[in-house]
């Protein structure tokens, strides 16, 4: 994909040519069951709603292991930014000026997130948004465009619990019908590993469906894609 207005790659340095050629480049197998599968859980902040145009900020990120989050196994990375978002954005994401400017280099940032991942299939509320932030800014950045599964845990909620799903539109509806307590949200970090508490829910609810591997799950997402396009 060639992204909209991209800026020529710069060239990187010797060491983060070296990250870059030694990211992992194959392809995970969705036939694991869904309790031994490693997921990256990730959540982003941007300076706007346009996932093609406005900046990522920061980029939040868990691991999933054996059917537990990895206490030990989190990212979160602010990437500088030359300037700073609007104040009424600010209010949003608060991440403030001085915290933009005092961010990671693009790349550096956007290497320890693809690191961190190791290609494992990637989850997130409202996934679309995500992906397209990641991907765009991975290749605006690195001039990579990597293949990894991404699962929506927006769609994957109301396919598992279709009674909840009229009442349950944000993360915050799910998170309270499950009563699962999260001590801190709205940060890229904090939405990340709230996610994850929801992936838990849902990955045992698709156990109980007989859903057992990613592949299962990919396909159903795909035809329920299909169903509603039709």
């Amino acid at each position: 994909m060639i992204w909209p207005f991209a800026k020529p790659l710069l060239p990187l340095d010797a060491a983060s040519s070296a990250r870059r050629a030694a990211l992992p480049r194959h392809k995970v197998d969705l036939r694991q069951p869904l309790a031994g599968m490693r997921w990256c859980v990730v959540d982003v902040e941007t300076g706007g709603l346009d996932a093609q145009r406005d900046p990522l900020l920061s980029i939040g990120a868990v691991a999933i292991e054996q059917g537990r989050i990895a206490l030990d196994a989190s990212l979160e990375v602010g990437l500088m930014q030359a300037q700073s978002t609007a104040a009424a954005n600010i209010l949003i994401h608060g991440i403030s000026g001085s915290e933009q400017r005092a961010g990671q280099a693009p790349h550096t940032a956007l290497l320890s997130w693809l690191e961190f991942a190791q290609g494992a299939p990637r989850v997130a509320f409202h996934a679309a948004f995500d992906q397209t932030v990641l991907q765009r800014a991975e290749h605006e950045h690195l001039g990579l465009s990597i293949a990894a599964p991404w699962f929506d845990a927006a769609v994957v909620a109301p396919l598992l619990f279709p009674a909840a799903a009229p009442h349950c539109r944000h993360l915050d509806d799910w998170l309270a019908h499950f009563d699962i307590a999260v001590f801190a949200r709205h940060g890229a970090l904090a939405d990340a590993y709230a996610t994850a508490e929801l992936w838990l829910v849902l990955m045992q609810a698709a156990g109980r469906e007989n859903i057992l591997t990613a592949q299962q799950l990919h396909k159903l997402l795909r035809a329920r894609r299909w169903l509603s396009a039709n």
